[in-house]
């Protein structure tokens, strides 16, 4: 079964919220809401262990998944 763990959404004012139930995203997420407020801020955390951030568009990058980090 494959299960979704972050989802991004781009705004027209450059900037992305983005919910995450990947432990390992939403710590280097805080990392950089710590480091840089200006550019990332923490914005709530969900029931279910979810937590969205809002970050600038120019300090969020997409990598494509290997192959070995697939769950199904």
């Amino acid at each position: 079964m494959f299960k979704l763990e972050t989802m991004i959404y781009a705004s027209e004012d450059g900037t992305n919220s983005v919910f995450t139930l990947n432990s390992a995203l939403q710590k280097q997420l805080d990392a950089l809401a710590t480091q840089h407020p200006e550019v990332c801020q923490r914005k709530a955390r969900g029931e279910a262990g979810g937590v969205t951030y809002q970050v600038r568009g120019a300090a969020l990058a997409i990598q494509p998944v290997r192959g070995t980090d697939l769950l199904w």
